[in-house]
């Protein structure tokens, strides 16, 4: 899902890519190599549907992130991580 323009792929959309790569490597790690485009496909879709939620029903991403906050044992961090990953994705 390259973005174009004058037949140069833009760079803001190989900064997100590298971030969502970036933020995958502990779990391709533990996979073979044939399943990282698949797992970083996957990825690109939860975190795409993600923002879709907190972009068009953020009192509902809102309940969401706090059921996963307490539910999910790490996840206090997640603030912390998100903050990470859009300076490494946005600049």
């Amino acid at each position: 899902m390259a973005i174009e323009d004058g037949g140069t792929e833009n760079l803001a959309w190989k900064r997100y890519g590298r971030a969502v790569i970036q933020a995958m490597v502990e779990v391709t790690a533990e996979v073979p190599e044939e399943s990282h485009a698949l797992l970083l496909e996957t990825a690109d879709y939860w975190l795409s549907l993600g923002l879709a939620i907190g972009v068009q029903r953020p009192d509902e991403a809102l309940r969401l992130l706090d059921l996963i906050e307490a539910e999910v044992t790490g996840q206090s961090e997640l603030a912390g991580d998100a903050a990470a990953f859009c300076a490494e994705a946005l600049g």
